[in-house]
């Protein structure tokens, strides 16, 4: 076992730790989807790190891949559900009274 690799694993777990503190108290869905991308990031590179560490690069790069491909589609899935509820919600008028582009609010 390298040192190096062992010690970047425990810090890239410990950026998943500060990640997952913002996806538990983020004041916004955004600020806590932003927060679910880079615990999924580095849990690839973590996966990666650890391929390295136990010698069995094949199986760890195997999981690491399909689980960057499932975590490039989580974004987009929940881009695409934020954008249907808020379209339901302009629909049904709920729409906040927000002045037009040409209008000058004082």
């Amino acid at each position: 076992m390298d040192p190096f690799l062992v010690g970047a694993t425990i810090a890239v777990a410990v950026l998943i730790g500060a990640g997952l503190h913002r996806v538990w108290a983020g004041p916004t869905v955004f600020d806590r989807l932003v927060a679910v991308a880079l615990v999924t990031a580095n849990g690839v590179v973590i996966l990666v790190l650890l391929g390295a560490v136990l010698e069995r690069p094949n199986l760890f790069f195997d999981i690491g891949i399909s689980y960057a491909l499932l975590a490039f589609l989580l974004p987009l899935a929940l881009g695409r559900y934020f954008e249907q509820q808020i379209r339901e919600r302009d629909a049904a008028g709920d729409r906040e009274d927000t002045p037009s582009s040409g209008e000058v609010s004082s």
